[in-house]
């Protein structure tokens, strides 16, 4: 019989990984993702050419076991601080979490090994993964459609991310590379004031972004405390394409404007949100002093809510004076 994953930094388990690829998935359009492991869960995060950051956020309560061995990780930030003494510990671990790099393609491939695309066969190699399998009973079907469990386990830098996954008496053991990351992109959202903040049903949202001329370049976002008080708009081939929303219980959960302010953001930068969109239920939108933006948005699992957040930095013309360095995109 195939072992779990030793209990070592960090082991969790999982009843149905269907909800964990979901997740995954909503950030799924870099082949890399950061990991963050702290006592409350784990953090998947994924950048864009340094005006999109995209966190996918994986509560304990997800998890049917979670542990998180605080001391263990207290020693390896001390063991890298005393190699490192002369360098500053930029994107390293603070505080109370760990961070590794993963390659999120081959994690999503090795948990949907059961049921994805390809996943007939349970004993197919991955690109970028170490796989084997066992059969603990004979005669099982080739069709599985149960729910898969999964053990997932990290020892510590410089060690593989482990899975161990089990599906009708069908086990199979991952193993990932894992990387060391490096200092992570900070759009600043959170040093300047909100100045704009609404939560919409996801479906009203959903019929603006089919809507979005695919021809156009960038997307508008109009925010102001007079109707019409949400507009979303594009200018393509098509000409131009409004979608405006009025501040109505039926459309907006809450509405909170103290600065009229619009903004235009990359097109095809503000669509890889789709998929985290297309799970979601509400849609919390935040605009900041300075335009950037943020959508959160809120995803029912089987435990609780699970959030995915994007955030996205404006455009600018290129004429117009930038007030810092700060991730920002020109036209």
């Amino acid at each position: 019989m195939a072992a779990e994953p030793e209990l070592g930094l960090f082991r969790a388990k999982i009843a149905n990984v269907r909800p964990l690829v979901n997740m995954l998935k909503t950030i799924s359009f870099r082949p890399r993702a950061r990991c963050v492991i702290n006592p409350d869960g784990l953090v998947f995060t994924v950048e864009e050419s340094q005006c999109l950051v995209a966190q996918a956020y994986l509560r304990s309560e997800l998890f049917t076991t979670f542990a998180y061995d605080l001391q263990l990780a207290e020693y390896y930030r001390n063991q890298e601080q005393a190699g490192f003494e002369a360098e500053d510990s930029q994107g390293g671990e603070t505080g109370d979490v760990t961070q590794v790099v993963l390659p999120l393609d081959n994690l999503i491939e090795c948990l949907t090994l059961f049921y994805g695309p390809s996943g007939a066969s349970s004993s197919g190699s991955l690109s970028g993964a170490h796989s084997t399998t066992s059969m603990l009973n004979s005669g099982q079907p080739g069709d599985l459609r149960g729910a898969t469990t999964a053990v997932i386990g990290f020892n510590g830098p410089g060690t593989d991310f482990e899975l161990m996954l089990e599906e009708r008496g069908i086990i199979s053991m991952c193993r990932l590379s894992t990387f060391v990351p490096e200092p992570p992109v900070d759009l600043k959202f959170s040093h300047y004031p909100t100045t704009q903040q609404l939560i919409i049903r996801s479906e009203w949202l959903r019929d603006a972004f089919n809507e979005l001329d695919p021809t156009s370049e960038s997307v508008s976002i109009y925010i102001a405390s007079t109707e019409p008080h949400f507009r979303i708009s594009t200018i393509g081939e098509s000409g131009i394409t409004d979608m405006t929303y009025s501040n109505s219980e039926r459309i907006l959960d809450s509405f909170f404007c103290n600065e009229d302010q619009e903004n235009q953001y990359k097109l095809s930068l503000i669509l890889k949100c789709k998929q985290a969109l297309a799970m979601s239920d509400k849609t919390k939108i935040r605009i900041n002093q300075r335009g950037f933006l943020s959508f959160q948005f809120m995803i029912p699992t089987a435990a609780d809510v699970s959030f995915v957040n994007f955030v996205f930095a404006p455009l600018v013309s290129a004429d117009e004076p930038v007030a810092d360095a700060t991730a920002r995109v020109v036209m």
